[in-house]
């Protein structure tokens, strides 16, 4: 009885670590064959697709994102690699990778009412633009020869919008944006990733019946020169009469 017994808990044990997988879960057959996670996390519409923790891996697996690349060469601003925007029903998510010397800010347009003939002149063919998120990823330090680059900072900005005074704040820093900070990332190029709280954004715009817009992303140097632009096209693709649009964000 007692070899018995002895048998059928060791057979037990056996199936239990047999079953059991590396990370510790149990399986529930309902994974995602794509993430692994039940429920999925990468489907569009998930409110978890993104965690802002600095690690891109679920951008990769994400679909539905817009991404816009920068051609290799023959452009006028090349400093931003790779601008990625995608939403759900509670954040609207950016990422950029860049080269990051001597830069300092980074700034999202918006085209909120899909309108081109209405907003700011345009910085992309096609579209005017009503507001802007301004924040830096750097700190800028002052010394006797000029502003340096400091320390990398979350990306923190405030949002203006475009009236016919001029430009307007409508949200303060701090308010709707989680940021990692920015680290370096590969091929020599750094990356940052945020989560934009789009109720709070969409509201204080005053478009929050709102079902898509567009934006583009621009990076500034330390004399607020622009050095990195996306979406863009090359010049040969200008001289041919191609449209430059800015990145379409559906809000599901």
């Amino acid at each position: 009885m007692f070899f018995a017994a002895m048998t059928a808990a060791v057979m037990m044990c056996f199936s239990a670590c047999q079953e059991k997988p590396e990370d510790g879960k149990t399986p529930t057959g309902n994974e995602c064959p794509d993430c692994g996670e039940d429920p999925c996390v990468c489907e569009p519409g998930s409110t978890t697709a993104i965690q802002i923790d600095g690690d891109y891996a679920d951008w990769d697996a994400l679909q539905g994102a817009q991404i816009a690349t920068c051609p290799a060469d023959d452009v006028m601003y090349e400093q931003l690699k790779t601008f990625k925007a995608y939403a759900d029903e509670e954040f609207i998510y950016i990422f950029c990778e860049f080269q990051p010397e001597n830069t300092l800010v980074f700034v999202p347009y918006f085209d909120l009412d899909n309108d081109p003939s209405t907003g700011n002149d345009s910085k992309w063919s096609g579209a005017g633009y009503e507001g802007k998120a301004e924040g830096g990823v750097f700190a800028e330090e002052t010394t006797d020869d000029g502003p340096v680059q400091g320390a990398p900072q979350a990306w923190d900005p405030a949002f203006y919008q475009y009236t016919d005074a001029g430009t307007e704040k409508v949200l303060d820093s701090g308010m709707a944006v989680l940021s990692s900070v920015p680290a370096a990332y590969k091929n020599g190029n750094w990356a940052f990733e945020a989560s934009i709280l789009r109720s709070v954004v969409l509201e204080a715009y005053g478009i929050s019946d709102a079902t898509q817009f567009t934006m583009g992303m621009y990076q500034y140097d330390l004399d607020w020169s622009c050095i990195g632009q996306l979406p863009c096209k090359t010049f040969a693709q200008k001289d041919a009469g191609e449209l430059e649009p800015m990145l379409t964000i559906t809000l599901p």
